[in-house]
């Protein structure tokens, strides 16, 4: 749609070449920040990365106390979010896992297309 309005010089104020880029830009650093998300468990931690790496999250498996599986509101959105007493982290869909931690309240949810492997994942690697 940007790019039509950029083209086809629309209105009385058509968009000018340098505020298009601009928009362009941070459009394409969005979508390569938060294009896809991996989750990759090791004998020590849970890593979550995004897309091409440059934001992640790493959780040590020794401070998990509780694994389950969630359904997060689909008004929860995508990305990472600020939720109730914790913190989301998701791509797509609404299910989940929420992990809790021994030395403090809050939560972890993270979004997957299969909760109930991840969740088992974990509790093989983790639960002491």
């Amino acid at each position: 749609m940007l790019t039509y309005l950029f083209l086809s010089n629309m209105g009385d104020k058509p968009l000018e070449k340098p505020a298009y880029l601009l928009v362009t830009g941070i459009c394409l650093l969005i979508l390569l920040l938060f294009f896809g998300m991996t989750t990759r468990i090791d004998s020590k931690s849970i890593t979550i990365s995004f897309c091409i790496g440059l934001i992640k999250k790493k959780i040590l498996l020794d401070n998990i106390v509780a694994v389950r599986v969630v359904q997060n509101p689909w008004f929860w959105g995508w990305g990472i979010r600020m939720i109730p007493n914790g913190t989301l982290y998701n791509i797509s869909g609404v299910k989940g896992i929420e992990l809790k931690f021994k030395n403090t309240d809050k939560i972890i949810r993270i979004g997957s297309k299969d909760p109930e492997t991840l969740k088992s994942e974990i509790d093989n690697r983790s639960i002491n």
